[in-house]
């Protein structure tokens, strides 16, 4: 009687997950993984049929049994996970990309039952949510996902970041290979414990973060790496944040966005100890500026300062660059710290936009009048990796398609451009327009050379150390002459920054730099040389 009491428990069981789960197929298994009860569209897992005493992981894609793996282990404290990505088959024509949903039941036979579907995952992957090597987010792309799944749920949920010591290591140890299996591993872990194993993102070398339901995820995560490669010591440290019902979509990724960025920048500064008390300072103090950068971009509320580009051979004004300058009692930062935050927060492309419209409008103005200018505006690297969106600046490009051949769009933060074909073609429907195009900073880093190849620039800035180091013992002017003699065969004029004095203009223009900008020629003035 109690054999059938006990079948009787246990098939009650089975249908109460099932049914729970409504799930297409359904397996149990032991802890071992081996399979004790199949039902529903097993055979759809392999291209033969499933029966009990198989094992489940031999039934995985072989770049999926380590999820499963860290999936079971975790079992241990979840009791619950899923939905998770999981791909069953080894042959390319058998292989099923399916959800997962897995309970293990409490006691000493530590069952497992696990649920399958063939409907998709929530997250759709974007152009920035694309699942690397790893099967981890970039950055951008976790933001964004943190950002909309954060807001609009009442749910509890949490952002762990996490530092992973021990990785730097590995490839000593491991080799390459067995270095780049241990961060799959690692990855692993992350997505397991992630809501959709999906919500885990490597910021940089040796920090991750995910978004979890379960408040000790962190504190799991680093214990289950401890153990994750015998030969390699890897040791753990992390902060957990709780989701903020009072922040909307756009201030959760601002916030968040921040605070990754200066974390990845300046990780000492970040003590994990203290980062959630941070975090919780960050948001307001963030959310503070936000809103103060918010009202002076609405409003347009900034003036602008005018520094003239003199012609080496003539010493007449070509152009000048325009540059924002923000009131004191709205933002207490200098310009280029502004700047800064505006592309730490991802609202560089709504600034551009502002200071756009206000030299468009000043530009038409001084028209009016009978003054032909050229001015040159910033486009950050950041904008323009974002096709211009932002701000509608697209838009306005268009729109002021007649005053286009007085504008120069002087490209900075071009280490921020992540898809050069993209950045290319968007350069190039501006250039269409009728805009040219400046490429700044030329020299300060091997990636100018590659923008070089890829952009059909019209200027090339070059970078200002290469002129504050002329008088110095160590200055060598080879490099100097060897961009000039480059972009003069590619029929691109130069411009040298940072003049201070008749020396450095002089030779300048002795080694065939076309234009001059700095203090000697003019510092920025409220309005521009000649025009009154």
């Amino acid at each position: 009687m109690s054999n059938a009491l006990d079948d009787l428990k246990l098939e009650r069981e089975r249908f109460v997950a099932f049914a729970f789960a409504s799930a297409e197929i359904f397996l149990e298994t032991d802890s071992d993984g081996v399979i004790t009860f199949s039902g529903g569209a097993s055979d759809f897992l392999s291209s033969q049929s499933v029966a009990e005493g198989q094992n489940i992981f031999d039934l995985v894609a072989d770049d999926h049994g380590d999820f499963l793996k860290v999936v079971y282990q975790h079992l241990d404290h979840r009791v619950r996970m899923g939905p998770v990505p999981i791909v069953f088959g080894h042959e390319s024509a058998h292989r099923q990309a399916l959800r997962l949903f897995a309970l293990r039941m409490p006691g000493p036979s530590s069952r497992t039952f696990l649920a399958l579907r063939s409907a998709p995952l929530g997250f759709t992957s974007t152009d920035d949510g694309e699942l690397g090597p790893t099967g981890l987010l970039s950055k951008d792309g976790f933001l964004s996902l943190a950002g909309q799944t954060m807001h609009g749920t009442n749910s509890n949920l949490f952002v762990t970041v996490a530092e992973v010591d021990g990785l730097d290591d590995a490839q000593k140890t491991l080799g390459k290979r067995g270095a780049e299996r241990l961060l799959k591993k690692v990855a692993a872990h992350l997505r397991a414990l992630s809501i959709d194993g999906t919500s885990a993102s490597q910021i940089d070398d040796k920090r991750f973060a995910f978004l979890h339901k379960e408040k000790h995820d962190g504190k799991h995560l680093g214990r289950s790496l401890e153990g994750v490669d015998d030969t390699v010591a890897l040791s753990t440290k992390f902060t957990t944040v709780a989701r903020d019902a009072k922040l909307d979509e756009d201030q959760i990724i601002r916030t968040l966005s921040y605070i990754l960025a200066k974390f990845s920048e300046d990780p000492a500064s970040c003590d994990f100890s203290d980062l959630a008390e941070a975090y919780d300072s960050f948001a307001a103090e963030t959310q503070t500026r936000v809103d103060a950068m918010r009202r002076t971009i609405d409003s347009g509320f900034f003036k602008m300062a005018f520094q003239p580009i003199v012609s080496l051979r003539d010493g007449g004004v070509h152009h000048h660059e325009m540059l924002a300058r923000f009131s004191d009692n709205q933002i207490d930062d200098k310009p280029e710290q502004i700047i800064r935050f505006a592309e730490d927060l991802g609202m560089i492309g709504e600034l551009d936009a502002a200071v756009f419209d206000k030299a468009v409008d000043y530009v038409r103005k001084m028209k009016k009048l009978g003054t032909f200018l050229s001015l040159s505006v910033n486009l950050s690297g950041r904008t323009l990796d974002g096709e211009l969106k932002y701000g509608g600046l697209a838009d306005k490009l268009k729109a002021a398609k007649d005053v286009a051949r007085h504008f120069l769009l002087e490209l900075t933060e071009t280490k921020a451009i992540k898809d050069i074909a993209k950045a290319e073609k968007t350069l190039a429907g501006i250039k269409d327009l009728g805009y040219s195009i400046c490429l700044d900073d030329f020299g300060s880093g091997a990636s100018g050379y590659q923008y070089l190849r890829a952009f059909k620039v019209d200027f090339v800035k070059i970078d200002g150390d290469y002129i504050r180091e002329m008088g110095t013992d160590q200055y060598n002017p080879s490099f100097l002459m060897s961009i000039v003699r480059l972009c003069s065969d590619l029929g691109i004029k130069t411009v040298g920054e940072h003049v201070e004095t008749r020396i450095q203009a002089d030779f300048l223009k002795a080694v065939g730099v076309d234009y001059g900008q700095g203090f000697f020629f003019g510092r920025p003035a409220d309005a521009p040389l000649n025009v009154h």
